[in-house]
């Protein structure tokens, strides 16, 4: 063989040793590059599952507010309802309280008159001599005193256990939204309430959130605090 083929079979197997060497690097490097591409699109796929699953739960949570918003408005609104329907009730009946207390008090006048005109009667007749001193008659004076109804103020007309709410019989004179009274019966403390609606003479007040487990009756007293 000459020595200018064997140069050239030995230079023509180093180029595709080489050749095939370069191949080998490029490829490698197109796996590398694959497997990075790979990589990445894993943890796009991750973060947007990830990002999916949030706003899932997101879309979820939003859900359930929006249903108990719902039905908060749906509570306040027949709580408004009943509280209403309470004081139409209530009203008539407030204004047949007040025109017996008018009634009481024409009648406590009355009933001064007569005793001044019986204690007038019975002075003349001691002054005349028809009845003797150890006969003499003393009456004691009748007055229906309004200390205690000062002292308790109120009383409960009506109550609504399932909204927490009362209705008690103290008007415009005695109390204003936002007051707190307390309840009482037989000198024992039962609960406390604000005040939330005002009429002439009646007004409902909210249990407050300690008392909602009372108890709380008709006739209970309730006092201003």
């Amino acid at each position: 063989m000459r020595p200018v083929r064997r140069i050239f079979l030995a230079g023509l197997g180093m180029s595709l040793i080489g050749a095939a060497a370069a191949e080998h690097v490029y490829r490698r490097a197109i796996e590398r590059r694959f497997h990075q591409e790979v990589m990445s699109r894993q943890q796009l796929e991750r973060r947007f599952n990830d990002i999916l699953t949030t706003h899932e739960q997101l879309m979820s949570d939003l859900s359930k507010e929006r249903r108990r918003t719902q039905e908060l408005s749906t509570v306040v609104k027949e709580k408004s309802d009943a509280l209403e329907r309470a004081f139409g009730r209530l009203g008539e009946e407030a204004k047949t309280i007040r025109e017996l207390q008018l009634r009481l008090t024409a009648m406590e006048r009355q009933m001064h008159q007569l005793q001044g005109e019986l204690a007038s009667a019975l002075q003349g007749q001691a002054a005349g001599g028809e009845e003797s001193a150890s006969g003499a008659v003393e009456l004691e004076r009748i007055v229906v005193s309004k200390a205690d109804a000062a002292a308790f103020q109120g009383r409960v007309v009506s109550v609504h256990s399932e909204w927490d709410f009362i209705i008690v019989d103290l008007g415009w004179d005695e109390v204003e939204i936002g007051d707190l009274v307390s309840i009482y019966r037989n000198e024992q403390l039962m609960a406390r309430a604000r005040i939330e609606r005002v009429q002439e003479s009646i007004s409902a007040a909210t249990l407050l959130p300690e008392w909602r487990t009372t108890k709380v009756q008709v006739n209970d007293r309730v006092q201003l605090l």
